[in-house]
């Protein structure tokens, strides 16, 4: 599992900068750049979706990951030890990126 920091607040699974999904998947399969990468388990909070109060952040994930030219994918998982997801008031997945991608290209 990976230990993972969120800032994108504006999402309904993020609380105290972490994450309340168990599990999450970041796309950017032509990815050469961290922008290029987004976190498609983003769910704008809002009407129609709300945080369970139930739900406990967690600072360590399963993260899947179609960046086929990260250092860090692994067999489409993520092997970094620490990542973090950024996209401070993203209102859609594209707003978002994973912050630690590293190009294999580098």
């Amino acid at each position: 599992m990976t230990r993972l920091d969120c800032t994108v607040t504006s999402c309904m699974y993020n609380k105290e900068k972490s994450c309340c999904k168990d599990n999450i998947q970041v796309e950017g399969n032509n990815a050469k750049h961290s922008r290029d990468t987004c976190c498609s388990s983003f769910r704008e909070r809002g009407e129609g979706n709300y945080q369970s109060s139930v739900d406990y952040p967690t600072k360590e994930t399963r993260v899947s990951c179609k960046a086929e030219e990260c250092t860090f994918n692994e067999d489409c998982m993520c092997h970094a030890k620490h990542i973090g997801i950024a996209g401070g008031g993203a209102c859609e997945c594209r707003d978002t990126e994973c912050a630690t991608f590293r190009c294999k290209c580098e």
